[in-house]
């Protein structure tokens, strides 16, 4: 197996660095692609400063988003399978090592599970991980930090949409589950990934427009969206204005986690 990293930055350098301490030293069958969208803060010294090699490359221009900037990475990627692991995100080295070794299990798209972390590096809760793809009905249960995704997915269901600002790697998602043709494999003895808590599309700030997308998404694709996504917005909306919300957002992960 061939392996296309594939890291999505703009203005995040100490996230960029963090994200290349667990990519780097690359394994032999790795490659890793940045896509920056002309940061101003230093990134761009970050990527200056990478080991001129084959298996590294990046760029450095403005785009239309998260999603343009991912798709690039699609266009420019010659691995067999393919990662997202986006600036601020990082592999757990040892399970990176072991899956990046290890021959690819007979599926379209392999899922490992994943924790979350703050910018502290504390662990959070861990992303529950799905019992069955059909989760998928309900919520984002494909991670694309903890995910391999088999490059001819795109070459068949083409890229990631723009329309989506926030969840097009869902509504993505969600088409391949739709296809019938295209196979999962659940690996849940594998953490390979921690996922960035705040990041866009889990701000208490984003919260509203993220809950839009998965009801136009969902409605699309099912008729309706799911009653645990509107929960769980409920919960959001009541906590973001509480007094320092996010503290108690960090709290209730706790809670959550110790109930596990």
């Amino acid at each position: 197996m061939y392996l296309t990293i594939i890291t999505v930055t703009y203005n995040d350098k100490e996230g960029l660095i963090r994200t290349r301490d667990s990519i780097l030293p690359l394994p032999e069958n790795c490659e890793w692609v940045i896509i920056d969208a002309a940061s101003t803060d230093g990134t761009l010294e970050v990527l200056e400063a990478l080991t001129n090699t084959n298996h590294i490359r990046w760029v450095s221009e403005s785009d239309k988003g998260i999603f343009d900037g991912m798709n690039k990475g699609i266009f420019l990627a010659r691995g067999e399978y393919l990662n997202f692991m986006n600036s601020g995100d990082c592999f757990v080295r040892k399970s990176f090592e072991y899956v990046s070794e290890s021959e690819p299990r007979n599926a379209d798209i392999i899922m490992y599970d994943c924790m979350t972390v703050d910018e502290n590096n504390n662990q959070g809760y861990a992303r529950k991980f799905p019992e069955s793809i059909g989760e998928i009905k309900t919520w984002a249960c494909v991670q694309h930090q903890s995910t391999l995704l088999n490059k001819e997915i795109f070459d068949k269901l083409g890229s990631y949409s723009l329309d989506y600002k926030y969840l097009s790697d869902y509504e993505h998602s969600v088409r391949a589950y739709l296809d019938g043709t295209i196979s999962f494999h659940l690996d849940k003895g594998v953490k390979l990934a921690c996922f960035l808590l705040g990041g866009v599309s889990t701000s208490l700030n984003t919260t509203s427009e993220v809950m839009r997308e998965y009801v136009l998404i969902q409605k699309k694709y099912f008729g309706h969206a799911s009653k645990k996504i509107y929960v769980v917005n409920l919960f959001k909306r009541i906590v973001f204005y509480m007094p320092r919300s996010e503290l108690v957002m960090k709290y209730a992960r706790k809670i959550f986690l110790s109930k596990r």
